[in-house]
């Protein structure tokens, strides 16, 4: 899976929270509509080439676009790799980076110990 671009992620979230789409559909939801149309049509098409959308073809010249994965799925792999490549996919030296520069407080942390001891 690849990191998205920022146009590429808008047009993601935008299938993610309004299910299939034709790509001028697509364009009324991004907070740009003044894109061109052709610009978008390429972007959908490079998600599709790179997995991540499909499209079901209701006829020759109109398709609806759907996302192939989830937000969850994107944002699961995202981290991984962010830790694999930045903490040699050592979980632990990601967190203690975060509790070092007080991007996450003890408090915080014991939160999320609770959570997953409750799972």
């Amino acid at each position: 899976m690849k990191k998205l671009t920022d146009k590429e992620l808008q047009i993601m979230e935008v299938l993610w929270d309004n299910g299939p789409l034709s790509t001028r559909d697509i364009i009324l939801h991004l907070p740009d509509t003044t894109v061109h149309f052709n610009t978008i049509a390429t972007y959908v098409r490079r998600l599709e080439q790179h997995g991540m959308i499909g499209h079901e073809e209701l006829s020759p010249r109109f398709y609806l676009y759907h996302a192939a994965v989830t937000r969850e799925q994107y944002i699961s792999r995202m981290n991984k790799e962010s830790i694999d490549r930045f903490f040699d996919g050592s979980y632990m030296d990601f967190i203690s980076r975060l509790v070092k520069h007080h991007e996450v407080s003890i408090d915080e942390l014991k939160e999320l110990i609770k959570m997953v001891e409750e799972e």
